[in-house]
């Protein structure tokens, strides 16, 4: 499925986004946490740690909106996502 991805507030390029905050990703999942898990392949722990807390559970302190739309209920890890969807991820670390 392809998605616009845009990353807020990393202190560093994260990779795959060196050239531009925002950028089109195509994974082969369907929920944000299985868009979030893609992007974090191959990062380290302590950027893992910045998107989620455990196995199924995005950070509290990551917020994420769809289409410009703020989801912030517990169960955001399996919220079914569209092709074209644009999702914006912004750290705001506590």
């Amino acid at each position: 499925m392809k998605v616009t991805v845009r990353l807020v507030g990393l202190a560093e390029p994260f990779p795959g986004f060196e050239r531009s905050s925002e950028v089109p990703v195509d994974f082969s999942g369907n929920s944000l946490g299985e868009l979030i898990q893609h992007i974090l392949s191959g990062a380290g722990p302590e950027v893992k740690d910045l998107f989620l807390s455990g196995e199924e559970r995005i950070s509290p302190d990551l917020v994420t909106l769809v289409n410009g739309i703020t989801v912030s209920d517990s169960n955001r890890f399996h919220l079914r996502l569209n092709a074209g969807d644009r999702i914006e991820l912004i750290s705001s670390p506590g």
